[in-house]
Protein backbone atom coordinates (compact mmCIF):
# COMPACT_ATOMS: atom_id res chain seq x y z
CA UNK A 1 0.00 0.00 0.00
CA UNK A 2 1.56 3.83 -0.82
CA UNK A 3 0.63 7.02 -0.22
CA UNK A 4 0.35 7.68 -3.93
CA UNK A 5 -2.76 4.72 -3.95
CA UNK A 6 -4.38 6.70 -0.61
CA UNK A 7 -4.20 10.08 -1.84
CA UNK A 8 -5.61 8.81 -5.28
CA UNK A 9 -8.55 7.41 -3.59
CA UNK A 10 -9.55 10.22 -1.32
CA UNK A 11 -9.42 12.60 -4.18
CA UNK A 12 -11.73 10.17 -5.79
CA UNK A 13 -13.55 10.15 -3.01
CA UNK A 14 -13.93 13.79 -2.61
CA UNK A 15 -14.13 14.86 -6.18
CA UNK A 16 -16.57 11.96 -7.23
CA UNK A 17 -14.67 11.03 -10.77
CA UNK A 18 -11.14 9.09 -11.68
CA UNK A 19 -11.06 12.27 -14.21
CA UNK A 20 -11.77 14.95 -11.71
CA UNK A 21 -8.64 13.24 -9.74
CA UNK A 22 -6.24 12.89 -12.73
CA UNK A 23 -6.68 16.75 -13.52
CA UNK A 24 -6.05 17.85 -10.15
CA UNK A 25 -3.28 15.51 -9.68
CA UNK A 26 -2.01 16.60 -12.98
CA UNK A 27 -1.67 12.53 -14.11
CA UNK A 28 -3.25 10.47 -16.81
CA UNK A 29 -6.51 9.09 -15.62
CA UNK A 30 -5.50 5.73 -15.92
CA UNK A 31 -2.67 6.33 -13.61
CA UNK A 32 -4.98 7.07 -10.87
CA UNK A 33 -7.70 3.69 -12.27
CA UNK A 34 -3.98 1.48 -11.62
CA UNK A 35 -3.63 2.93 -8.28
CA UNK A 36 -7.29 2.87 -7.37
CA UNK A 37 -6.90 -0.85 -8.32
CA UNK A 38 -3.79 -1.85 -6.66
CA UNK A 39 -5.12 -0.53 -3.45
CA UNK A 40 -7.92 -2.65 -4.37
CA UNK A 41 -5.99 -5.66 -4.39
CA UNK A 42 -4.23 -4.90 -0.44
CA UNK A 43 -8.05 -4.21 1.00
CA UNK A 44 -9.08 -7.58 -0.34
CA UNK A 45 -12.47 -5.90 -3.00
CA UNK A 46 -13.66 -2.64 -4.79
CA UNK A 47 -13.84 0.31 -3.49
CA UNK A 48 -16.12 1.69 -5.82
CA UNK A 49 -19.30 1.41 -7.98
CA UNK A 50 -20.38 4.09 -10.68
CA UNK A 51 -23.38 5.97 -10.34
CA UNK A 52 -24.15 7.78 -13.79
CA UNK A 53 -21.55 9.79 -14.08
CA UNK A 54 -20.29 9.45 -10.44
CA UNK A 55 -18.38 6.95 -8.69
CA UNK A 56 -19.51 6.37 -5.41
CA UNK A 57 -18.51 3.79 -2.48
CA UNK A 58 -18.87 0.25 -2.02
CA UNK A 59 -19.53 -1.08 1.51
CA UNK A 60 -16.20 -1.86 1.52
CA UNK A 61 -14.72 1.50 0.60
CA UNK A 62 -17.23 3.25 3.04
CA UNK A 63 -15.26 1.16 6.25
CA UNK A 64 -11.76 2.20 4.70
CA UNK A 65 -12.25 5.64 4.12
CA UNK A 66 -11.94 6.63 7.85
CA UNK A 67 -8.54 4.75 8.26
CA UNK A 68 -6.85 5.96 4.59
CA UNK A 69 -8.06 9.41 5.73
CA UNK A 70 -6.68 9.38 9.16
CA UNK A 71 -3.33 7.99 7.33
CA UNK A 72 -3.29 10.73 4.51
CA UNK A 73 -3.12 13.12 7.84
CA UNK A 74 -0.51 11.35 9.85
CA UNK A 75 1.33 11.44 6.78
CA UNK A 76 0.68 15.47 6.09
CA UNK A 77 1.88 15.96 9.63
CA UNK A 78 5.19 14.29 9.74
CA UNK A 79 5.92 16.19 6.55
CA UNK A 80 4.74 19.49 7.78
CA UNK A 81 7.11 18.45 11.12
CA UNK A 82 9.93 17.13 8.87
CA UNK A 83 9.67 20.38 7.02
CA UNK A 84 9.50 22.52 9.73
CA UNK A 85 12.76 20.82 11.03
CA UNK A 86 14.36 21.04 7.82
CA UNK A 87 13.46 24.87 8.11
CA UNK A 88 14.87 25.60 11.65
CA UNK A 89 11.51 26.06 12.87
CA UNK A 90 11.45 22.87 15.55
CA UNK A 91 13.79 20.90 16.96
CA UNK A 92 16.41 20.60 20.02
CA UNK A 93 19.55 22.90 20.93
CA UNK A 94 21.84 21.48 23.99
CA UNK A 95 24.19 24.20 24.79
CA UNK A 96 26.97 24.34 27.38
CA UNK A 97 27.74 27.73 29.19
CA UNK A 98 29.90 29.19 31.55
CA UNK A 99 28.08 29.75 34.94
CA UNK A 100 28.77 34.16 34.06
CA UNK A 101 28.14 33.97 30.71
CA UNK A 102 24.26 33.29 31.86
CA UNK A 103 22.87 36.93 31.77
CA UNK A 104 23.38 39.52 29.06
CA UNK A 105 24.07 38.54 25.10
CA UNK A 106 23.05 34.82 26.88
CA UNK A 107 19.77 35.52 28.16
CA UNK A 108 18.90 37.83 25.16
CA UNK A 109 18.88 35.21 22.50
CA UNK A 110 17.42 32.73 24.53
CA UNK A 111 14.59 35.25 25.28
CA UNK A 112 14.28 35.77 21.60
CA UNK A 113 14.69 31.94 20.64
CA UNK A 114 11.59 31.25 23.03
CA UNK A 115 9.29 33.86 21.70
CA UNK A 116 10.55 33.83 18.34
CA UNK A 117 10.83 29.51 17.95
CA UNK A 118 9.09 28.14 20.83
CA UNK A 119 9.01 24.50 19.17
CA UNK A 120 12.50 24.87 19.55
CA UNK A 121 13.65 22.98 22.20
CA UNK A 122 16.19 24.67 24.46
CA UNK A 123 18.59 22.58 26.89
CA UNK A 124 21.01 25.21 28.84
CA UNK A 125 24.03 23.30 30.75
CA UNK A 126 26.81 24.53 32.85
CA UNK A 127 30.01 23.96 33.81
CA UNK A 128 33.79 24.99 33.91
CA UNK A 129 35.75 24.84 30.86
CA UNK A 130 36.87 21.15 30.81
CA UNK A 131 33.31 20.19 31.28
CA UNK A 132 31.81 22.23 28.65
CA UNK A 133 34.22 19.97 26.73
CA UNK A 134 33.68 17.28 27.60
CA UNK A 135 29.97 17.54 27.23
CA UNK A 136 31.10 18.37 23.43
CA UNK A 137 33.02 15.61 23.05
CA UNK A 138 30.19 13.40 24.71
CA UNK A 139 27.92 13.88 22.35
CA UNK A 140 25.78 15.69 25.38
CA UNK A 141 25.63 19.08 23.98
CA UNK A 142 25.87 20.58 20.44
CA UNK A 143 27.55 23.34 21.22
CA UNK A 144 30.00 25.15 23.94
CA UNK A 145 30.57 28.76 25.38
CA UNK A 146 33.74 28.52 26.82
CA UNK A 147 36.72 30.72 27.67
CA UNK A 148 39.59 31.84 24.84
CA UNK A 149 41.92 31.30 23.76
CA UNK A 150 41.55 27.59 24.14
CA UNK A 151 43.88 24.56 22.76
CA UNK A 152 41.69 21.83 21.37
CA UNK A 153 42.92 22.16 17.88
CA UNK A 154 39.26 19.90 16.55
CA UNK A 155 36.94 22.47 18.16
CA UNK A 156 35.14 25.01 15.69
CA UNK A 157 35.14 28.30 16.95
CA UNK A 158 32.34 29.78 15.41
CA UNK A 159 32.05 33.39 17.50
CA UNK A 160 33.60 34.91 19.80
CA UNK A 161 32.88 37.71 22.16
CA UNK A 162 34.44 40.15 24.15
CA UNK A 163 33.50 40.98 27.39
CA UNK A 164 34.34 44.01 29.27
CA UNK A 165 35.61 43.46 32.96
CA UNK A 166 35.24 46.65 35.18
CA UNK A 167 35.87 47.28 38.58
CA UNK A 168 32.58 47.53 41.44
CA UNK A 169 32.10 48.18 44.72
CA UNK A 170 29.24 48.18 46.75
CA UNK A 171 27.62 51.85 47.21
CA UNK A 172 28.31 52.25 50.95
CA UNK A 173 32.11 51.53 50.09
CA UNK A 174 34.16 54.26 50.75
CA UNK A 175 35.41 54.33 47.33
CA UNK A 176 32.13 54.77 45.51
CA UNK A 177 31.65 58.41 47.35
CA UNK A 178 35.10 59.18 45.38
CA UNK A 179 34.98 61.34 41.63
CA UNK A 180 35.43 59.48 38.85
CA UNK A 181 39.28 59.98 37.74
CA UNK A 182 40.47 61.33 40.38
CA UNK A 183 41.74 58.47 42.23
CA UNK A 184 44.72 55.62 40.70
CA UNK A 185 44.26 51.71 40.38
CA UNK A 186 47.33 51.51 43.20
CA UNK A 187 44.74 53.36 45.57
CA UNK A 188 41.47 50.89 44.85
CA UNK A 189 43.75 48.29 45.34
CA UNK A 190 44.83 49.70 48.91
CA UNK A 191 41.36 50.58 50.35
CA UNK A 192 39.29 47.54 48.95
CA UNK A 193 39.65 45.87 52.23
CA UNK A 194 39.67 43.24 50.81
CA UNK A 195 40.40 43.19 47.02
CA UNK A 196 38.81 39.74 45.42
CA UNK A 197 40.98 38.62 43.10
CA UNK A 198 38.50 36.60 40.29
CA UNK A 199 40.09 34.32 37.23
CA UNK A 200 38.58 35.69 34.27
CA UNK A 201 41.95 35.16 31.91
CA UNK A 202 45.48 34.43 32.13
CA UNK A 203 45.59 38.29 31.29
CA UNK A 204 43.37 39.84 33.95
CA UNK A 205 44.79 37.52 36.93
CA UNK A 206 48.07 38.56 35.95
CA UNK A 207 47.09 42.37 35.82
CA UNK A 208 45.47 41.80 38.75
CA UNK A 209 48.37 40.56 40.64
CA UNK A 210 50.54 43.28 39.69
CA UNK A 211 48.93 45.36 41.83
CA UNK A 212 48.67 42.98 44.95
CA UNK A 213 51.99 43.33 47.85
CA UNK A 214 52.76 41.23 50.61
CA UNK A 215 50.16 41.71 53.43
CA UNK A 216 47.49 43.15 51.29
CA UNK A 217 44.11 42.34 52.40
CA UNK A 218 43.16 39.75 49.58
CA UNK A 219 40.85 37.26 48.61
CA UNK A 220 40.45 34.78 45.83
CA UNK A 221 37.09 34.04 44.73
CA UNK A 222 35.24 32.32 42.21
CA UNK A 223 33.06 35.07 40.19
CA UNK A 224 29.55 34.11 41.58
CA UNK A 225 30.95 34.34 44.98
CA UNK A 226 32.80 37.68 44.55
CA UNK A 227 29.70 39.02 43.47
CA UNK A 228 27.99 37.94 46.67
CA UNK A 229 30.87 39.17 48.83
CA UNK A 230 30.67 43.06 47.04
CA UNK A 231 26.87 42.52 47.40
CA UNK A 232 27.47 42.33 51.19
CA UNK A 233 29.36 45.39 50.82
CA UNK A 234 32.68 44.53 51.56
CA UNK A 235 35.46 44.54 48.78
CA UNK A 236 36.15 45.13 45.37
CA UNK A 237 36.40 43.08 42.68
CA UNK A 238 36.67 42.61 38.42
CA UNK A 239 33.95 41.57 37.04
CA UNK A 240 32.19 40.95 33.74
CA UNK A 241 30.13 44.08 33.21
CA UNK A 242 27.25 41.93 32.30
CA UNK A 243 27.05 39.24 35.19
CA UNK A 244 27.45 42.65 37.23
CA UNK A 245 24.71 44.44 35.49
CA UNK A 246 21.78 43.76 37.32
CA UNK A 247 23.05 45.09 40.62
CA UNK A 248 24.68 47.86 38.93
CA UNK A 249 20.98 49.10 37.72
CA UNK A 250 19.54 48.60 40.68
CA UNK A 251 22.07 50.97 42.87
CA UNK A 252 23.36 48.11 44.83
CA UNK A 253 26.97 48.51 43.30
CA UNK A 254 28.93 51.05 41.55
CA UNK A 255 31.55 51.11 38.67
CA UNK A 256 34.87 52.39 40.12
CA UNK A 257 36.98 54.26 37.42
CA UNK A 258 40.58 54.73 37.85
CA UNK A 259 42.19 57.10 36.06
CA UNK A 260 44.73 54.55 34.74
CA UNK A 261 42.03 52.20 34.13
CA UNK A 262 43.19 49.81 30.70
CA UNK A 263 40.60 48.29 28.82
CA UNK A 264 40.32 44.95 29.78
CA UNK A 265 38.14 42.14 28.35
CA UNK A 266 36.87 38.53 29.46
CA UNK A 267 36.69 36.50 25.91
CA UNK A 268 34.38 33.66 25.00
CA UNK A 269 34.03 31.52 22.41
CA UNK A 270 30.93 29.37 20.39
CA UNK A 271 32.66 25.83 20.02
CA UNK A 272 31.30 23.19 18.43
CA UNK A 273 32.84 19.79 16.86
CA UNK A 274 31.10 20.09 14.05
CA UNK A 275 31.33 23.50 10.57
CA UNK A 276 28.71 25.61 10.64
CA UNK A 277 26.80 23.89 7.72
CA UNK A 278 27.04 20.68 9.65
CA UNK A 279 24.80 21.67 12.52
CA UNK A 280 21.06 20.97 12.75
CA UNK A 281 19.08 23.85 11.16
CA UNK A 282 17.88 24.25 14.66
CA UNK A 283 21.35 25.08 16.28
CA UNK A 284 22.58 27.16 13.22
CA UNK A 285 19.33 29.11 14.39
CA UNK A 286 20.17 29.44 17.57
CA UNK A 287 23.75 30.68 16.22
CA UNK A 288 22.28 33.13 14.10
CA UNK A 289 20.54 34.68 16.96
CA UNK A 290 23.36 34.80 19.32
CA UNK A 291 25.33 36.68 16.44
CA UNK A 292 22.43 39.10 15.73
CA UNK A 293 22.36 39.43 19.53
CA UNK A 294 25.98 40.47 19.76
CA UNK A 295 25.69 42.81 16.79
CA UNK A 296 23.36 45.22 18.34
CA UNK A 297 25.02 45.36 22.04
CA UNK A 298 28.15 46.88 23.60
CA UNK A 299 29.74 43.14 23.52
CA UNK A 300 32.80 43.12 20.19
CA UNK A 301 32.47 40.07 18.76
CA UNK A 302 33.54 37.97 15.43
CA UNK A 303 33.18 35.18 13.68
Amino acid sequence: MEINQLKAFELVVRLGSFSKASRYLNVSQPTISLRVKELEKSVGGALFYRVGKRMELTDLGQGFLPYASQALEVLMKGVERAQSIKEGKRGEVKIGTLPTFTTGLFTSAITEMHGSYPEIDLVIHTGHNQQIIDMLYDGFIQMGLITYPFFNSDLKKHLLVKEPLILVAHKCHKLSELKARTYTIEEVFDNSGPYILTDWSDESKHWQRTYMTFGMDTLELPPPTALDFVRSGKGVALLTQSFAQDLLNSGTLTRLFPVDLPELYRSVALVSLESESSLTPAVQRFLRTLKQNAETTSCLYKD
